[in-house]
Order: structure tokens, then sequence, then C-alpha cells
């Protein structure tokens, strides 16, 4: 069983996008197609453009939350310093500022405040025409994206497990948080996407550094090149200096914005430059992983 997980170090590279033509690109290989998982759960929609059907959900219990029962109130003045998050006043906890440290149980013991559980979201399981995807939905306001997905990739894997080869596909989250580092840990392979701009620029430094941190093998890929040549080879540049190759370089292409409209992966929806480009990156992808 391989893992590549697909991350960015800034929203809106197209991240998802290219993760849904991976998963195309997999199925109709003659390799075993993926376990895919949606590991950006803050904004859950690779679903959207795989479809499918969803056959389980159970729910996700996040960091369990403070609780007073009725007898302990009003809360006295020392309970609600207690609580450096602010989510005790004098008659009531809010749950949703409860981060479950558990301090006012030390500092209020006569309180008889409690931690309780509380479902912080769903674990969905889909069939979907590109394989098994598991993804989910997280409660606003709820604590929990390291847990959510560390309980997301233990399904994936142990059903990738199941099917000799299979290879597990993750749609990481943007940016270098908890989240992130949990979408990457025990990875195989890390594609970083990135696009020309300043921005794009400054955040795969980002990204990168935290994959090299980990000892996480990388390769990136560059999307909407032409939209800044100058900075295009500034990225690269970058990308030189790190040691980390260049998967490829997508053009521009509406045909993108398309396919997602229709919900349909760009390499299925039809032929272009960029979806050619998107096959050249995923054979290097797999020649990486396997070779």
């Amino acid at each position: 069983m391989k893992q590549l997980v697909v991350v960015s170090g800034k929203g809106g590279t197209g991240k998802t996008s290219l993760v849904a033509c991976f998963a195309a690109l997999l199925a109709g290989d003659k390799r075993p197609s993926a376990v895919i998982v949606d590991c950006d759960v803050d904004a859950s929609n690779l679903h959207l453009l795989l479809g499918g059907k969803v056959i389980s959900e159970e729910p996700f219990f996040g960091p369990k939350a403070a609780a007073a029962p009725d007898g302990s109130l009003p809360l006295s003045d020392e309970c609600q310093a207690s609580c450096v998050f602010g989510a005790i006043s004098e008659l009531e906890i809010d749950r949703l500022l409860c981060v479950g440290c558990g301090a006012c149980l030390v500092s209020c013991p006569e309180a008889e405040i409690k931690l309780e559980e509380r479902k912080a979201g769903i674990i969905y399981r889909s069939d979907t025409p590109y394989g098994s995807l598991f993804h989910s939905r997280l409660f606003p306001g709820n604590p929990g994206f390291g847990g959510l997905i560390a309980e997301l990739r233990k399904g994936a894997e142990e059903l990738a497990l199941e099917k000799d080869g299979s290879l597990v596909l993750i749609d990481g989250s943007p940016g270098i948080g908890c989240q992130v580092i949990a979408s990457l840990a025990g990875a195989d392979l890390a594609l970083v996407v990135t696009e020309p701009s300043r921005s794009g620029i400054h955040d795969m430094g980002r990204i990168l550094s935290l994959i090299q941190h980990f000892g996480t093998r990388a390769v990136a890929c560059i999307n909407r090149r032409d939209l800044n040549p100058n900075l295009c080879r500034d990225l690269e540049r970058e990308c030189r200096n790190r040691g980390v190759p260049v998967a490829g370089r997508i053009p521009y292409d509406p045909l993108f914005t398309e396919a997602v409209n229709a919900a349909v992966p760009l390499v299925d929806y039809g032929e272009s430059a960029a979806s050619a480009e998107i096959k050249n990156i995923f054979g290097v992808l797999m020649e990486v992983l396997h070779g």
C-alpha cells in the first residue's frame, strides 16, 4: 500500500481538482483503483466532483467539552477566571468556546464540572465511479481537525490493505496547520500544488519546509503556469534550490472551470493542453511512487 497526499501552501491552487483527476486516471489504469480520502475537513468538497453514493456514515466525537449540572450554577468568579478561553460565565459553559482542557475541573472541584463527549461531525464512506471515498462533515464551531483526519485515514488504510496494491490518494488541507500535519503523517509522497504568484511562492516555501521537516519525499507542480512566466521561473528556481523536482506545469485552461461546474474531473470532461499535462504529471507520480 502506497499513500500519495496532495497539498498546497495556500487555498485556491487547484489541489482538489487535481486529486479528482488522479482518481479518474487511477480508475482507468490497469492498477487497482485508489481509496480516496478528503482530508480538507474544514471545506470537504471532493465528493462533489467524484459523485457516487454514501454507503455508510458514523458520528465523529471531537474533544470533550465541559458541562456543569444545574445544581452547580451559578458558577463562582474563581471558576470563571480559570478558563482562559472565556467559555465559562456565571450561568453557563459555552461548549463552542470550550476546548476541553480540563482546567475548570481542577480549579472548581466544588462545581462538579464534568467533561462530556460532544458530536463534532459525521464520517462518510461513499462508493464513487473512481473508487471508495472517505469524507466528512465537521459541524460549525467544533475543533478536532487532527482527530477527524486520523479517523478518515484509518478507514481508508484498512480498506486499502484489503485490496492488494491499492493506493491511498489523499486530498490534504491547504496551509501548514495541524490538519496538514495529520494529512502528511506516514505518506510516501507529497505533491505540492502551487501557482505563479507572490503568495504562491511564499506559501510553497512554507509547506516544503514542513514536508522536509518530517522527511517526506516531495515533488511540485505549477498550476496556471502562463499567468506570470517570470514568477513561474521563480517557483522553479525555489524548487531547484530545495532539491524538489517539478513534475509538471499546467497551463491556464477555461475548460477546468467548465469541468468543475459539470461536477466531472477534467481528464474525463475533455481533451486539452491542461488535461494532457495532468496525465503527464500522473505518470511522473506513479513512477516516483512505484519506481
